[in-house]
């Protein structure tokens, strides 16, 4: 049974908790305007907090240091461009045009320059540590996406065509963050057509045997 007690806790733990939600998203937007300052320099804590208006004692509550929340904004970045991919992947009917969406969204993230900056930046960050593992659990969701069109075109081996095609596109987004250059229609149609082409020729092959 709920007392006045209880109620006034409750009250008090929702207004902490309101508190700290506001906080953590001050802290997470300076750290993408620092990101896009510095790029492709990582950004310095002092410099995160002064832009959120915080203090490092505030910052060191919320995470462990510098890479958990470098982590906390990918993590918010992905969720982002995942929902991108989905949405331009959802247009397409057949599963090659599937696949198709799905690299020419990605890299839309560094050929677009209209692009949001938290996209950019994260891109900027998730491509220079691409060997931690946290950083690869946190693209999982991007690499599942082609999971179900990969299977629909005939793979017999998904999870491994899947890998392919994901790290070619992410390597030729890696490419271009930060070279002040980015990849026009012609480079992301010829990187479609070759894992098109791949993932029908592992096919006939598989059909052959």
């Amino acid at each position: 049974m709920s007392t006045r007690v209880s109620r006034a806790v409750d009250r008090a733990l929702d207004d902490r908790h309101r508190e700290a939600t506001g906080e953590v998203e001050r802290i997470l937007a300076a750290a993408v305007q620092v990101m896009q300052r510095m790029a492709p320099e990582a950004p310095r804590v002092s410099d995160i907090v002064t832009a959120a208006g915080s203090s490092k004692k505030a910052f060191y509550r919320y995470f462990s240091g510098k890479d958990e929340l470098l982590l906390a904004v990918m993590e918010r970045g992905i969720d982002i461009v995942v929902s991108y991919l989905r949405h331009q992947m959802a247009k397409a009917t057949r599963p090659e045009d599937k696949v198709a969406r799905w690299i020419e969204g990605t890299l839309a993230q560094v050929a677009d320059p209209n692009l949001i900056s938290m996209s950019r930046a994260v891109v900027e960050q998730m491509t220079s540590r691409q060997e931690n593992g946290s950083v690869n659990d946190i693209m999982g969701p991007m690499r599942a996406l082609l999971v179900e069109p990969v299977a629909d075109l005939g793979s017999d081996d998904v999870a491994r065509d899947v890998d392919a095609i994901f790290q070619l596109t992410v390597s030729t987004m890696s490419r271009y963050v930060g070279s002040g250059s980015q990849p026009g229609p012609v480079d992301i149609a010829h990187l479609v057509r070759f894992c098109l082409r791949g993932l029908d020729t592992i096919h006939r092959e598989g059909m052959t045997r």
